[in-house]
């Protein structure tokens, strides 16, 4: 039986890559764009920086109350809201989407951390009856922007921005689901870059490992994305959030920035201003191409924003114009 098993997963395993592998297969026939429509087009984007960490069980929901800055018992089925996981020193580790959907959430972030984040929570599961299942190579993520769509299953709106929806569903059913926006809606296909054009627009700041554990969540104005609850009782780094926001210790925040280059920007390249004897102002959460610039959030001490030559700390030192 022992042996049936393994077969019927390793079988399963196959299958799930081979779905994987079809869904790059389709988006490599697929010109995407690297330029957001100037008009009001609809907008398509395979979110392939993102993946899903399903948590399950029926602990599921107190457990996932003990460990983010959301409040859990106050989400709603089917409507995603942002948050965040921390580090017992109030750091944020993790970004993040959650989605409830009856007993189970989807926690959306960046595969960077994906495992990171999976691992650390394993540690305080201990004998709650909880599940933490990486979905990544089963689900695609979609980004859809600038249409109005009737409801309908896998489909919730996007956190922070009008008319935009995330749709997370099977390789299968999200090439469909593609080919439909483009035929029914002229929908043009952009890459993840240019959608992360858009959230940066919106302010969310999504973490890589080069930014996880650095910023405490107002630095990252999480409480300014409803990302935090301030009454839901502790949680892993509670005390530290709860005490820089009652205290207003918090001396940095983040902020969209111009910079006139295509290079590619380092996540946490810091940022700096030679006419200051400081030399870390800052440092970069996140960047995206935009025709002959590059957008960016950045996160910045209080004495950076009168900077008057903010320049990134990279080889040709690109100066920086905040929006």
């Amino acid at each position: 039986m022992a042996h049936k098993s393994a077969i019927k997963t390793a079988n399963k395993n196959q299958y799930l890559q081979l779905m994987h592998a079809d869904w790059i297969t389709f988006l490599n026939t697929q010109n995407l764009s690297e330029q957001l429509p100037a008009n009001d087009q609809a907008t398509i984007a395979p979110l392939s920086h993102l993946g899903v960490l399903s948590i399950s069980g029926k602990d599921a929901a107190t457990f996932l109350q003990g460990q983010t800055t959301c409040d859990i018992k106050a989400l709603v089925d089917s409507e995603p809201k942002l948050g965040a996981y921390c580090n017992a020193k109030g750091r944020t580790i993790s970004t993040f989407i959650i989605i409830k959907l009856q007993e189970t959430y989807q926690l959306i972030l960046t595969v960077d951390l994906l495992g990171t984040v999976r691992k650390k929570l394993q540690m305080y599961v201990l004998r709650a009856d909880v599940q933490l299942t990486d979905l990544s190579e089963q689900l695609c993520i979609i980004g859809v922007h600038n249409t109005e769509l009737a409801a309908q299953e896998n489909l919730y709106q996007y956190p922070q921005l009008a008319n935009s929806y995330l749709f997370i569903t099977e390789p299968e059913q999200a090439q469909q689901y593609c080919t439909e926006l483009q035929t029914k809606h002229s929908a043009l296909l952009v890459d993840a870059n240019t959608w992360l054009n858009l959230d940066i627009q919106a302010g969310i700041p999504w973490l890589y490992a080069d930014t996880s554990e650095k910023f405490v969540p107002q630095m990252l104005n999480l409480d300014k994305l409803e990302a935090i609850s301030f009454t839901k009782g502790c949680y892993t780094g509670q005390e530290i959030v709860a005490r820089t926001h009652y205290l207003g210790q918090n001396k940095r925040a983040m902020y969209r920035a111009n910079c006139i280059t295509k290079a590619n920007i380092d996540k946490g390249c810091s940022v700096f201003d030679p006419e200051v004897s400081e030399a870390d102002l800052g440092s970069v959460i996140l960047s995206a191409h935009s025709n002959n610039s590059t957008q960016l959030l950045l996160v910045l001490k209080d004495q950076a924003i009168t900077a008057k030559n903010l320049q990134l700390n990279n080889q040709n030192h690109d100066k920086i114009s905040l929006v």
